[in-house]
């Protein structure tokens, strides 16, 4: 039997575009997980393309990389923290919480344990003030 739309489910369409560059709406744990898989995808090929044989490991184990290529190092990594806090805002919009929470991002430690959470935890079956409910 097809899945019904319930008149609280959103008919907004879901797609690349609106999940990396957007701060508005809701996303699900699954949406989330595979915007942050397609985050990491992208962000490994644009290293392979762009430092292939020009990223050395000194002998203490930190990396080195020539000056030319700080810019567009810099660059890439902007634009990973820009699409990351445009996911993560949205899931915790489906959490009901405001999107500033997404700057714990910022610290390492708790970054990486509020990733796991907002990967983890069900968001709320019933529209919110931040939209509809996610397609699920």
């Amino acid at each position: 039997m097809a899945d019904q739309q319930t008149p609280e489910r959103s008919n907004q369409t879901h797609n690349v575009l609106w999940a990396m560059l957007k701060f508005s709406g809701r996303m699900n744990r699954e949406e989330y997980w595979w915007a942050n898989a397609f985050l990491l995808g992208i962000s490994l090929v644009a290293f392979r393309i762009l430092f292939a044989g020009s990223i050395e490991l000194s002998s203490e184990g930190e990396l080195l990389l020539p000056d030319a290529m700080m810019a567009p190092f810099f660059m890439i990594m902007v634009a990973s923290l820009y699409v990351t806090f445009a996911i993560s805002v949205k899931r915790l919009h489906d959490l009901g919480w405001p999107g500033i929470v997404a700057c714990v991002f910022l610290f390492p430690a708790i970054g990486l344990l509020a990733f796991l959470m907002l990967g983890l935890m069900k968001g709320n079956n019933e529209p919110n003030k931040y939209g509809m409910v996610p397609p699920r």
